[in-house]
């Protein structure tokens, strides 16, 4: 695949400038590139984690687990458990089955 971390960086700064109040989290699912991770890190953005392999990810990559939302419509006890053993406390939920998981 071909990746422009420039347009990334230029398009990240765009954001921060005409929105500044909103962190924009990355969607870990769409590409989980390394290079993009890091710069996305180094930039400041946040990561938005739909798996336990994707929030061991991040956070073997250095990041901070409170610049982690852990967001699936069907999560895992046992995923939910890692989230909360690493740090990550930010959380998305779609019904009540899901908010009494968490």
């Amino acid at each position: 695949f071909a990746v422009d971390l420039e347009d990334i960086c230029h398009k990240h700064i765009k954001w921060i400038t005409l929105m500044p109040r909103v962190t924009p989290h990355y969607a870990v699912k769409c590409n989980d590139d390394v290079n993009i991770i890091k710069l996305l890190s180094f930039l400041g953005a946040g990561f938005d984690c739909a798996s336990k392999g994707e929030i061991k990810k991040i956070i073997d990559l250095g990041v901070s687990a409170d610049r982690i939302v852990y967001a699936n419509p069907c999560k895992q006890s046992s995923y939910i458990r890692y989230a909360k053993e690493v740090g990550v406390e930010t959380m998305t939920f779609d019904n009540e089955q899901e908010l009494m998981k968490i």
